[in-house]
């Protein structure tokens, strides 16, 4: 009758110290990230913003892209024309630039660690023009070039700076817009 009350105290033990092992992993991960652990020769550091630590949420698994500016090259493969003026400059919590004919701002979020969401797009509202490279060239529809770029930009999902281009990526993992770096104040 004893082995039995032991066993049965022993499976008792065994099944809550079982159902506890998880809690007591929670729970250990929690206090670990709301406690930080310091020592007196090594205090405290002070909590960070991206600005201070040189990340930006936009790319937080790469380089700094803060205050970069860009110049696209490309939208899903079709070079843009050297005649357009299509820009970008990341900030904080948003990219910013000419569309071509219009200034914009496209708000974004961090998704995951390394992903990003457009929630906004703001635009100022001038009338594009179509621009003639050089006589008898074919029109360039700037407006067309705008609204192409916009819309992909709005569908972005993450980014990957790859020396000195910076290629955004959709959704599904294809490449859909790609800068080059822009040096200099031109």
């Amino acid at each position: 009758m004893k082995s039995i009350s032991t066993k049965n105290l022993l499976s008792s033990v065994s099944r809550r110290q079982f159902l506890l092992f998880p809690v007591a992993v929670w729970g250990s991960r929690v206090f670990a990230q709301e406690t930080p652990a310091t020592t007196p020769e090594a205090p405290e550091a002070p909590a960070t913003s991206p600005e201070a630590t040189g990340r930006c949420p936009l790319n937080s698994g790469g380089p700094s892209l803060l205050g970069t500016r860009w110049r696209l090259f490309s939208i899903y493969g079709n070079r843009a024309p050297s005649e357009l003026k299509i820009t970008m400059e990341v900030e904080e919590k948003s990219m910013v630039g000419m569309g071509g004919c219009n200034n914009y701002s496209a708000n974004f979020a961090q998704v995951g660690n390394r992903g990003f969401k457009v929630n906004k797009i703001n635009q100022t509202r001038r009338a594009c023009e179509r621009i003639r490279p050089s006589a008898g060239a074919p029109t360039i529809n700037v407006g067309t070039w705008e609204g192409s770029y916009l819309r992909v930009l709005g569908r972005a999902g993450s980014v990957e700076q790859v020396g000195a281009t910076l290629q955004f990526y959709d959704f599904n993992g294809k490449p859909s817009v790609i800068f080059a770096k822009q040096y200099g104040t031109g």
